[in-house]
């Protein structure tokens, strides 16, 4: 299967070169974007990655937000305590769950959370400010039917909408993806 998809690629590519190329542009973009993000956010690392997650899904646990900002629990617990001791998030009893705890940020955390989420969409916005619209709206299109493909399970939709504005993504491709195949993301928290 895989051997199928390199050669129906290559049909469609000058084969490496335009992989070459294509990574390159994923990775600038990438690496522009936790940058940026990074240097709005209480420190460097993932605390940029979980204001943002927060600020998309109030109430998450521990757990889940662990598996979007890609740390072990106990590195998840230590970031919570230093973002928790700057005031930016707070711990509340769980719904359903007496031993979990669910997060949210504060109105500190939730302008910090802004501040992330409008230095990530500065630099998609001047990285893509070469194309056009019509070109801009078929890249999306692209990359929409890609996330669509490439998303794995829940946990997934977490890691890749880490840095995701929620309000400005109307008819997310992920919740979609994710409604097609039978789950919630919505009132689901992974604990």
């Amino acid at each position: 299967m895989l051997s199928m998809l390199r050669a129906h690629i290559d049909a469609a590519m000058d084969g490496p070169r335009d992989r070459n190329i294509f990574g390159a542009f994923a990775l600038m973009i990438s690496d522009d974007i936790v940058r940026a993000s990074s240097s709005r956010a209480p420190e460097a690392g993932p605390a940029a990655s979980a204001l943002a997650l927060l600020a998309h899904k109030p109430g998450l646990s521990i757990r889940m937000l662990a598996v979007g900002v890609g740390l072990s629990h106990a590195g998840t617990v230590r970031l919570v305590d230093r973002l928790a001791a700057e005031g930016l998030i707070e711990r509340r009893g769980h719904s359903t769950d007496g031993r979990t705890r669910s997060l949210y940020l504060t109105e500190s955390g939730k302008v910090a959370s802004d501040g992330v989420l409008a230095s990530r969409d500065e630099v998609i916005a001047e990285g893509l400010s070469i194309l056009d619209p019509a070109e801009v709206k078929l890249l999306c299109d692209i990359a929409e039917r890609v996330l669509r493909a490439r998303l794995e399970n829940l946990e997934h939709s977490y890691r890749i909408c880490r840095l995701c504005c929620y309000d400005g993504c109307t008819n997310c491709p992920i919740d979609a993806e994710l409604h097609e195949r039978g789950v919630d993301r919505e009132g689901s928290d992974g604990a």
